[in-house]
């Protein structure tokens, strides 16, 4: 009876810690970026990253990396044709490695535009080895990310171009606009960008930001010059390569991008967990940057809350879970009482809150998916792994 009393006792105190951590890391960084996302919104308002008054625009080089996109790569290159900045002043770069008539699609367009270039390959390469293809080919003194699947608006590149003017800013990153808001999944997504807005928009007010969108992102290609090959995404690995030279990655709203979220939420746990695991690795290529005051908060404070939020908390909920089934055959009382909690919150948010419990619990899901491939198989995740349902004409 002693031993089992203790082995209660060990079980009840994992069980505390285990879901008091991701309290802490969530409810600690939320306090922070509200403290930066709200309270100090007034310190900032007023004074802009840009000074309009300036003119510039220097040449800039647009980055698509495709694969097998004949569906819709005539309305890519439509859409950034249509951007609203000097045609004479722009290139755009589509690096291809399909087996599909994509590659084709695009020479017909570069015979009428001579501002279009085709760099092919024809093996599978993956997104960050095409990117650098990509990079290392242009011309411009500002290099914007594009992806295949996702639809620039008239002013992203402009608004991308204007941040530069600040020396100090190295990396801009845009606002992901959901063009399937009506769909089940598309309400998730939505919902799930706000908050991750948010979270980009107060990074962006403490240092600079962690979350970079490859689909509308622009860097001075003069600071990636000696970036080399990267195993991880490239765009994220970007964010904190231009970071470590002391640069800002800053977070733009008035940067627009559209793009479709799949159908389903199976297609949209695998995009996450893609994204996820790339993340992972990125923060641990980059693990000395963490608690290094050279670094500034971006060092201190959001690069250890982003590896907590994105490894530690999800474990620490996974391994809670564990502790609370095994209580359940050694204390009846009190382990039914606490699934009685957790299934009275859950309930709370299901019926108040359903798409924030969905997403929630989708998001978590994917990183212990992510977590699992990363530690314990040889899965890489760098492919252009693309969902058929977020093609749409």
């Amino acid at each position: 009876m002693e031993r089992k009393h203790i082995l209660i006792e060990i079980l009840r105190a994992l069980l505390f810690l285990s879901l008091g951590i991701p309290l802490f890391i969530f409810g600690l960084y939320g306090v922070i970026t509200l403290y930066y996302g709200k309270l100090k919104k007034k310190e900032r308002e007023g004074t802009s990253e840009r000074n309009e008054k300036v003119e510039f625009e220097p040449f800039v080089s647009v980055v698509v990396p495709t694969h097998n996109e004949e569906m819709i790569v005539s309305k890519k290159i439509e859409n950034i044709l249509a951007s609203n900045y000097p045609r004479e002043k722009l290139e755009i770069i589509f690096v291809d490695d399909s087996n599909d008539s994509t590659p084709e699609i695009i020479q017909e367009y570069s015979k009428r535009s001579p501002n279009i270039r085709l760099i092919r390959f024809h093996k599978r390469m993956g997104y960050s080895p095409s990117m650098i293809a990509g990079c290392k080919a242009a011309e411009g003194e500002i290099i914007v990310f594009n992806d295949a699947g996702s639809f620039l608006d008239a002013q992203a590149i402009p608004n991308l171009v204007a941040n530069f003017r600040n020396s100090n800013i190295g990396v801009v990153t845009g606002n992901d606009v959901i063009l399937n808001v009506d769909e089940e999944v598309g309400k998730s997504e939505n919902l799930y960008q706000k908050f991750y807005n948010f979270l980009r928009t107060a990074e962006t007010r403490m240092d600079s930001t962690f979350y970079i969108k490859g689909e509308a992102t622009a860097v001075r290609k003069d600071l990636i010059e000696d970036l080399g090959m990267c195993s991880e995404t490239f765009d994220t690995t970007v964010g904190l390569f231009v970071r470590q030279k002391g640069y800002k990655t800053v977070y733009d709203p008035h940067v627009k991008f559209y793009e479709y979220t799949p159908l389903t939420h199976s297609g949209r746990t695998k995009q996450k967990t893609i994204r996820a695991a790339n993340l992972v690795k990125v923060l641990w290529r980059f693990r000395h940057m963490m608690f290094k005051r050279e670094y500034g908060k971006y060092g201190c404070i959001i690069l250890p809350m982003n590896f907590a939020m994105l490894v530690i908390a999800p474990l620490a909920i996974l391994f809670g879970f564990i502790f609370l089934i095994g209580l359940t055959f050694f204390d009846l009382s009190f382990s039914t009482m606490a699934w009685g909690i957790l299934g009275s919150v859950f309930l709370f948010f299901l019926i108040f809150s359903r798409h924030l419990i969905l997403t929630f619990l989708e998001f978590e899901y994917s990183l212990l998916k992510a977590l699992y491939q990363v530690l314990f198989t040889r899965k890489t995740h760098d492919k252009i792994e693309k969902v058929i349902s977020t093609r749409r004409c």
